[in-house]
């Protein structure tokens, strides 16, 4: 019989989360092909009107593919983050109502319900709680906080493996930048190599204002995706600190009062198993 403390939708929070970002990331293409369109608009508005190009049409042409780039990585960079921030909280990987509802299980002695209170909870805790109960029948209190601090342990890699993708989104900003840069570069001076003695220093500018833009842009993008990497590690480490305080305080008041004689630990496992 499939064991009712395993997490069987955590799989299925994840789809639904990363279809989340999906979804962002779609409006984030949306946009892209706007500014393109956009784009290709301001190529041809000032030569056919001959007004004084915005300064907004002005860096989005300037920007090139290489902005375009850099505007879906920062749509992506914000969706993740926002996302983080949703999942990654106090009450979400510590429900009040998951603790208050133990906190009553225990004070009423009824300890046989533990596990089916348990049973299906996703959160932080639920998840902890629910590896210490499978193994106290058979390991006892040291064998249950031993299980405990192995699955506090998988669930804190687990999130903390989904910070890498804000620090790859901070370590490639700056190198699309320096690829930016040096193709403004190249740009200005195939200007100087094609155009003799006296090159415009129009054509000259468009180059260099590319390679600065380039530059500008994978430095925005990358700043705050190092910062919120460095800002979730944090919280991640101190959500598990908090979920090994508060697990370990359930199940040692768990422990305590049972008898030798309880159902939970003689027919444990029957019982976390629901045969």
């Amino acid at each position: 019989m499939q064991d009712e403390f395993a997490p069987r939708s955590k799989s299925d929070r994840l789809t639904r989360a990363m279809s989340s970002v999906r979804v962002l990331g779609i409006l984030g293409f949306l946009a892209i092909a706007a500014s393109g369109a956009a784009y290709g608009q301001t190529d041809a508005a000032p030569a056919s009107a001959g007004e004084p190009e915005s300064f907004i049409a002005w860096m989005i042409r300037a920007s090139g593919p290489l902005g375009l780039l850099m505007l879906f990585m920062s749509f992506y960079l914000i969706a993740l983050v926002v996302w983080m921030f949703l999942e990654y909280r106090h009450s979400k990987a510590i429900p009040e109502r998951l603790t208050a509802d133990l906190a009553e299980l225990i004070r009423m002695r009824r300890f046989s319900e533990i596990p089916a209170r348990l049973s299906g909870d996703e959160s932080f805790l639920g998840i902890v709680l629910q590896g210490g109960f499978r193994k106290l029948p058979t390991g006892g209190l040291n064998g249950a906080l031993s299980a405990m601090a192995a699955a506090n342990e998988a669930e804190t890699m687990r999130m903390e493996h989904r910070t890498t993708y804000l620090a790859t989104i901070g370590t490639l900003g700056p190198m699309i930048g320096l690829l930016g840069t040096v193709y403004g570069m190249i740009l200005s001076f195939r200007v100087m190599a094609t155009a003799g003695a006296n090159p415009q220093a129009s054509q000259l500018a468009a180059g260099i204002s590319t390679a600065l833009f380039a530059t500008l842009e994978g430095i925005a993008v990358s700043i705050p995706a190092i910062f919120f990497y460095a800002y979730f590690r944090n919280r991640i480490a101190r959500l598990s600190v908090d979920v090994e305080m508060a697990s370990t305080e359930i199940l040692e008041s768990v422990a305590a009062g049972l008898r030798p004689s309880h159902p939970i630990l003689n027919s444990g496992n029957a019982l976390i198993e629901g045969s």
